[in-house]
């Protein structure tokens, strides 16, 4: 067993430069089997891009010889080299890991990856490569207009420019003459870091806002929210936030810096514009879409890309329920404006047991409302510290100490399904730190689990987004009994004022909060586009078979549409490569979908319930 922890920076050095003289020179070769056998026979390869303008998985040295052989041959990629001193880590099964940076080229884009290397089981002498990540960076011809190519203005007495910065700041924004090539639906961090990715690509971006101000999208949710997981994750690509902030980042601080994000990234955005709806021409590969702007008028334009920009969060779903009509009492769902109800003195049933219904429940117990949870199904519960963290410990560790581009890179070198299997023996080590906290749930009658695969809350986070909390003091006063709890039933009849349940009892309520989540996204995306559209598009978000998310940051089946979203973390890493996608369209780098392709077939492993959020 080799002792990388022991062995001097020099010799790991030349262990890594070695084994990547001997990868990249079997590639050359289009030795696939060979370069296939310096996989660790239980592996994995993960390419965002670089071969077929896709995001894939290999796993295992088969997987991977039988996709070079299809993918490498049309796109080879060369000039593999060491980008700096590799480190020593571990991962999974293997207690020591000898972990790098590379960098390598193909004819129109250059690359990054990440790299780690274990002991061959065979022979220890050698060295595999655990897991592999080959990622594009940069479109050669089109660098971004960052460091040495950042914009550079003629200040020459002899220029014959006349307009300044503001003025082109305005004209920009306003499209009078002309089209942009990418409308962006929703201006929330998503389409934010979106547009900001397309612009410094050159690429003119126009992002569709409806609500009055950028940044209302936090702004006007719940007086109480902030952020549960660490600032560590949440950093805006290209603009981090000051080291100055709080770990955790309340809603309206979050509000403010994306409105200061869009001056600063110079984003253009129609607030208080809605989207109509478009077709798709597949003769010349262009939308025709119909915005309503903030002065009534409504506006057509000829976009050749559209994003979805909306979170993974649609429609709100609503539940009907019989004698809905005859309660005497505000019914409200969650994302509708809860902090003007006067609630003091007054029974309010929320409905439903994930991270907002949580928030809610104990928002108004703080502003003297008799608050009861109904929970129609189990959830999971960690506590905020220990456990909360741990699955993104490597951001904690990181942050101020590397730039966050790295940091992204190392953790989409770990795929979805390696993750998975990381998270079973964490999260029962996550259940062990909290075991006072879940065993005081469980005496109250909480219904909890561990996710349907013993994977914990995180995974559920990746497949749907729902049905786990993190606890902030929710969960405490659950314990203790000054948030009432209505387990394993369901809404039978609403009367006057009260709610009659599934087992027959009933409760007098004055208020209703539905915390029922939202429909699937395919769902807005019907409304917006039409149902030939969803169809093609097929379920998003979720972990599909092929071990990528559903229809995320990558082309969908239908020709011009992507979907981005899931978080500031993913909007951050993954926006990157979607731009990159859009901008190699735009100049005919890479081929076009036609539009009569058949329905996306993106099996998924898992169902995405009727309730989103429970």
């Amino acid at each position: 067993m080799a002792n990388w922890i022991e062995a001097s920076p020099l010799d790991r050095r030349q262990i890594v430069e070695s084994w990547l003289t001997k990868f990249s020179a079997a590639l050359e070769e289009k030795r696939y089997a060979a370069v296939a056998a310096m996989m660790h026979p239980d592996g994995y390869w993960r390419d965002l891009l670089t071969f077929e303008w896709l995001f894939k998985v290999l796993h295992g040295p088969g997987e991977v010889e039988a996709w070079l052989r299809k993918a490498f041959d049309p796109k080879p990629a060369r000039n593999f080299r060491l980008e700096s001193d590799p480190t020593v880590g571990a991962i999974g099964d293997h207690p020591q890991t000898l972990e790098f940076f590379f960098r390598f080229e193909t004819a129109i884009a250059s690359g990054r990856g990440y790299a780690r290397l274990v002991p061959d089981p065979a022979s220890p002498a050698t060295v595999q490569v655990c897991t592999f990540l080959t990622a594009m960076q940069e479109l050669k011809s089109f660098p971004e207009k960052r460091g040495k190519n950042r914009p550079h203005d003629d200040l020459r007495v002899t220029s014959t420019q006349t307009e300044n910065w503001l003025d082109r700041r305005r004209a920009a924004a306003q499209f009078k003459d002309k089209d942009p090539d990418v409308i962006i639906i929703g201006g929330g961090q998503s389409g934010l870091m979106m547009a900001a990715r397309l612009g410094q690509l050159g690429v003119d971006t126009l992002v569709v806002e409806k609500t009055e101000h950028i940044g209302d999208v936090w702004r006007n949710r719940y007086h109480s929210l902030q952020l549960h997981n660490e600032i560590c994750m949440n950093h805006f690509a290209y603009l981090p936030f000051p080291d100055t902030w709080p770990v955790f980042i309340p809603k309206d601080k979050l509000a403010d810096w994306l409105a200061f994000y869009a001056e600063a990234m110079e984003v253009n955005v129609w607030t208080k514009t809605a989207f109509l709806g478009g077709e798709y021409n597949g003769s010349d590969r262009h939308w025709t879409v119909r915005l309503r702007t903030s002065d009534g008028a409504v506006r057509t334009m000829r976009p050749r890309h559209i994003v979805l920009a909306a979170g993974v969060s649609g429609i709100p779903n609503i539940p009907r329920f019989e004698g809905a009509g005859e309660f005497d009492g505000p019914i409200l769902h969650s994302s509708s404006p809860i902090d003007g109800l006067d609630v003091k003195g007054k029974s309010v049933l929320v409905v439903g047991a994930g991270t907002s219904a949580h928030d809610l429940a104990q928002n108004l117990y703080f502003r003297g409302a008799n608050v009861t949870m109904l929970q129609r199904s189990s959830i999971t519960v960690v506590s905020l510290y220990p456990s909360s963290v741990r699955p993104y410990e490597l951001y904690r560790q990181n942050d101020g100490v590397r730039p966050i581009e790295d940091t992204d890179l190392i953790a989409a070198s770990v795929p979805y399904p390696l993750f998975a299997r990381l998270q079973r023996p964490l999260s029962h080590q996550m259940a062990e730190d909290d075991k006072e906290l879940l065993d005081g749930l469980r005496k109250v009658g909480f219904l909890l689990d561990n996710g349907e695969d013993d994977t914990g809350y995180f995974l559920k986070l990746l497949r749907y987004q729902a049905g786990y909390y993190l606890n902030i003091g929710a969960s405490d006063l659950i314990v203790a009994g000054k948030i009432k709890l209505k387990p394993g039933v369901d809404i039978k009849r609403l009367a006057a004022r009260k709610v009659v349940f599934t087992d027959g009892s009933a409760l007098d309520a004055d208020i209703v909060v539905l915390a029922t989540g939202y429909k699937p996204l395919q769902e807005a995306v019907r409304s917006m586009l039409g149902a030939a559209v969803a169809d093609r598009v097929g379920p998003i978000w979720g972990i599909g078979k092929d071990g990528e998310l559903n229809n995320m940051y990558g082309q969908t089946a239908q020709p011009g549409f992507y979907v981005t979203g899931g978080g500031l973390p993913g909007a951050r890493a993954y926006s990157r490569y979607t731009a990159l996608l859009i901008k190699a369209d735009l100049e005919g780098l890479r081929p076009h979908r036609d539009s009569s392709l058949p329905t996306a077939d993106r099996s998924m492993d898992w169902q995405q319930p009727e309730y989103a959020q429970l």
